[in-house]
């Protein structure tokens, strides 16, 4: 045999070796299509002796199967780590309470006396004027945020001050930038007093008031307080008062 002959048989003898290695000495590739094959055709399953199966929640926590599939529930829990969802415990299942009811509003006013304080020459009242006049004037900021004269012996007020913009309150925290053009004077019936000492007090503070912001003082109609208005409301407030005690 010549050395040429010798020479391509060495060499398609290690072609067929360097071939055998790649088929054959690759185990990652000879493992993978089976693998692959293995997944597609069959849903992965194991044994009760391995990690348990998958099984399917119920709510009382015992199934179809009995006692027995309870206890693989369990089971399940432990291996897979996939216990009972608890969010809250009993506090969070437990129905919330049922929202206080109202309490029922009072009777409505018999009848409601206003007055209102426009200021003149379109000038606006700012929030310092409006609280030294209501100071000076026994009046006191409160309930529904807004001023009240309160009754020595009653929790209820004898007349109230609101602002005459709506929503007729003030804001506590804003005097320093409140303005307004005017506000109001009102009484409801029946009160803590009688109607006509309740009325005599309001028309007196109003008339103060209006002399501290260099307001016009107008009828419950925005027309000027006229002293024919005045008597109307007098003797409105005296029938008020027999009647009342009529009543009683």
């Amino acid at each position: 045999m010549d050395t040429s002959t010798l020479r391509w048989i060495l060499i398609i003898i290690g072609v067929l070796i360097v071939g055998s290695i790649f088929l054959f000495g690759n185990p990652d590739r000879q493992r993978k299509p089976k693998a692959s094959r293995r997944d597609e055709s069959k849903p992965r399953r194991r044994g009760r002796k391995g990690a348990s199966m998958r099984r399917e929640p119920t709510l009382d926590g015992i199934d179809e199967g009995g006692a027995d599939s309870g206890a693989e529930a369990g089971v399940e829990g432990e291996a897979g780590g996939q216990g009972e969802l608890d969010i809250g415990g009993a506090e969070a299942s437990a129905p919330k309470a049922p929202p206080k009811p109202r309490k029922p509003a009072g009777p409505p006013p018999d009848k409601i006396i206003s007055l209102f304080l426009l200021a003149r020459d379109n000038h606006m009242i700012n929030g310092a004027e409006l609280l030294q006049a209501t100071v000076s004037t026994g009046m006191e900021f409160g309930d529904m945020n807004i001023f009240h004269r309160m009754h020595e012996a009653s929790e209820r007020p004898l007349f109230s001050l609101a602002n005459a913009a709506k929503p007729g309150q003030f804001e506590r925290d804003e005097w320093n930038t409140f303005e307004t053009s005017g506000v109001v004077l009102f009484l409801t019936l029946p009160g803590p007093e009688r109607a006509l000492d309740t009325w005599d007090a309001m028309l007196a503070t109003a008339r103060r008031i209006g002399e501290i912001l260099q307001a016009d003082l107008l009828d419950e109609e925005r027309n000027p307080f006229t002293r024919q208005r005045e008597a109307q409301v007098r003797e409105e407030m005296r029938d008020y008062d027999r009647s009342k005690s009529r009543r009683e």
